[in-house]
């Protein structure tokens, strides 16, 4: 079983929203209260920044495959700083995967559910896209991501991409940590 599927535990223990008519669960609702409980979880729910940064990084991952049509979506997204925004992703993913004791979990283009070193790396870009009063946050998600000899580097390729989608008015959201899916599906069954 796939720990990243949310709804399966869910599914399997048989537990959610009651169907107010017949008393029973309504699997359309159950459904849909756990897509919005973790909102961000899945590139379903991503904003199109989110979704360009996470889908080009898992190109990149795994032989940058159709390279082209990562750039076309990138002069789409960013008409005036495609080119520098492109530049700083491919040298933080470059950076990311140069020890390989260090690489990170980016899956394959066909997996809908994050990794948590996805969600890692674009909740860093939009930490640093907050400015200075961020800072704890992003060394700490920093040192999750890479080592510490490294981090410098990292840090200064993503400020320099956050800095590029801010300024084409491209922010990604800061999302809450997400609530362990069984506290809430014990609350919902309780």
């Amino acid at each position: 079983m796939n720990d990243m599927a949310l709804w399966w535990p869910d599914l399997a223990a048989g537990t959610g929203v009651r169907d107010s008519r017949t008393g029973g669960i309504d699997h359309a609702e159950r459904v849909r209260y756990l897509t919005d409980l973790q909102q961000g979880g899945t590139v379903f729910t991503l904003t199109r920044g989110e979704q360009l940064l996470l889908w080009s990084a898992r190109r990149w991952r795994h032989g940058r495959f159709r390279w082209d049509q990562v750039e076309m979506e990138f002069r789409r997204m960013l008409p005036g700083g495609w080119q520098d925004a492109l530049i700083a992703w491919e040298e933080a993913l470059e950076l990311l995967h140069q020890y390989p004791t260090g690489r990170p979990d980016i899956g394959n283009g066909c997996r809908s559910a994050l990794s948590t070193d996805e969600r890692a790396l674009l909740t860093l870009v939009a930490v640093l896209q907050r400015g200075p009063r961020a800072r704890v946050s992003a060394a700490w998600l920093l040192s999750h991501l890479i080592a510490s000899a490294r981090q410098r580097d990292l840090a200064a390729a993503l400020l320099g991409l956050a800095a590029t989608l801010s300024l084409a008015g491209t922010e990604l959201p800061l999302r809450a940590c997400p609530v362990p899916v069984i506290d809430h599906l014990k609350a919902v069954s309780g």
